[in-house]
This record gives C-alpha cells, structure tokens and sequence, in this order.
C-alpha cells in the first residue's frame, strides 16, 4: 500500500484502541468538564474510538457516503478491526489490488481523526460533503503515488471510477 508509514501507525492504534480519545484520557487521569467529554462531530455520547469512527451519526454518514461512491452496501460493523475485515473484504472480491485494498479505510479514519482534531483545537467549520471530497482527495493521491501510467487520468476520473485505479 502506497499509505505513508505514520497513517499506518495510526491505523494500528485505532485497533488496538491506543488513540487519545478522551475517554481514554479520562482513564489516564486527565479531567474534563462534563460538556466537554462528548463526541466534538455530534455532540453526545463519550468519544472513544468506536463512537468516534463508527457510531456517532457524523462518522456513519461519512461511511455511507464513501460506501455510496464505491458502490459498496450500507457499513454494518461498529469496532475497527472488524470494519476493516469488512471492507478489505468487499474490496478484495471486487479484485482490488492486495496492497491497495485498506486505501479508502484508512484515508476515511484519518480524514475523521483529522477533523475532529480541527473541531477540538482550532473550532474549525466542516461539513460531511467537505469530509467525503477529502477522504476521496486523500485515496486518489495513495493510489497514483509513484505511478507514471496513470500521468494522463485526472482526479476525476478517478472520483468517477476508483476501482480502474485501485486495481
């Protein structure tokens, strides 16, 4: 995969539940005020690492978006090592290279992580169809790093058909 090496390490901590959401935080003796513990996308539930990837109603609809653009049915899974299974699966049976197959997952989880580090620290204005053009941004780029035969295709012929340049 064409994933730099620190997007893949934050992969590896999202499974094994190591981000600093403030839930874990909490656990680690840092104190919040209760208006403050909340998902920063929603604004309820605790932020942990499956609400914030998964369950909060923001992350879902990125997640339906992205599952739209790729053809791929609603997401079902709530935990991140098995929605990764679940979509390194449907790429995988769509003959999608072995390399590239966690490119949309990981450009997902690391467009959600990074907007709700602008919404925590820097109280930046988002919306979800400015998420889904990044995460689309973000898994074009992965995908032509370092391929000159694709030097004539344009962002938007890959927005229009991804699995062509995935494959």
């Amino acid at each position: 995969m064409t994933v730099p090496f620190r997007i893949k390490a934050f992969g590896w901590r999202l499974f094994h539940d190591r981000l600093p959401t403030k839930n874990l935080l909490m656990l680690r003796g840092l104190t919040f005020s209760l208006d403050n513990i909340n998902c920063p996308l929603c604004g309820s539930g605790l932020e942990s690492s499956n609400h914030l990837f998964f369950g909060c109603w923001v992350s879902k609809k990125v997640w339906n978006e992205i599952a739209w653009w790729v053809a791929k049915g609603d997401p079902e899974e709530e935990e991140s090592l098995s929605s990764f299974m679940e979509w390194h699966n449907f790429f995988h049976q769509n003959y999608v290279n072995e390399r590239r197959s966690g490119i949309v997952w990981l450009a997902t989880t690391w467009t959600l992580w990074i907007l709700r580090n602008g919404v925590c620290f820097r109280k930046d204005n988002w919306s979800v169809n400015n998420t889904v053009w990044n995460i689309k941004e973000l898994a074009c780029r992965w995908s032509f790093h370092g391929k000159i035969n694709y030097s004539n295709y344009s962002f938007y012929d890959f927005v229009k058909d991804p699995f062509r340049f995935l494959s």
